[in-house]
């Protein structure tokens, strides 16, 4: 039997338990999940690390950050890095999961703007668009503004900019 690539875990014995993720293949590492709040998203950690936005069976956004607190094998920091991104397409995975086995209806996570770019998340609402990636979160009143932002400041091309997912919100 072939081992999964990730798995959620977590201590019964300790007092506030946490759910963790373990990387079982190369890199392997332990990944420790927080919820945080939106105001925490500009906080950056050490160590690898990527946010989970989730809504959930509710309709309420809730914000996870999986961050890696145990490498068991040496690796490059950006290897890591690349790992870390489809450990957040597990985790909310197992949310819709648990959700269901709640008899709720499943949430959804915010998906990610284009596959090229992991972690990068464009939210618009009625008359804002927030761009979330990686503890930056920058808010702007146009679509214009938003792109000059993404192409200045964050050197993506403009070609990508045309083929993304913009997670609309009311």
């Amino acid at each position: 039997m072939k081992t999964p690539k990730f798995l959620i875990c977590s201590d019964p014995l300790k007092e506030e338990s946490t759910d963790m993720i373990l990387h079982s293949h190369r890199p392997r590492f332990l990944a420790q999940v927080t919820p945080i709040s939106f105001e925490e998203i500009d906080n950056r950690p050490d160590k690898p690390f990527a946010d989970a936005l989730y809504v959930n069976a509710e309709g309420v956004m809730e914000i996870f950050r999986i961050g890696v607190v145990d490498i068991y094998d040496r690796s490059e920091e950006d290897d890591l890095q690349d790992e870390v991104f489809p450990a957040v397409e597990y985790f909310c995975k197992y949310l819709q999961l648990v959700e269901k086995e709640e008899g709720l209806t499943p949430g959804f996570p915010v998906k990610d703007f284009n596959p090229e770019l992991p972690g990068l998340k464009i939210l618009h609402a009625p008359d804002v668009w927030t761009v979330v990636y990686n503890s930056l979160v920058a808010t702007f009143g146009t679509e214009e503004e938003m792109d000059d932002f993404l192409e200045t400041n964050l050197n993506i091309e403009s070609d990508l900019l045309d083929k993304g997912v913009i997670n609309q919100f009311d």
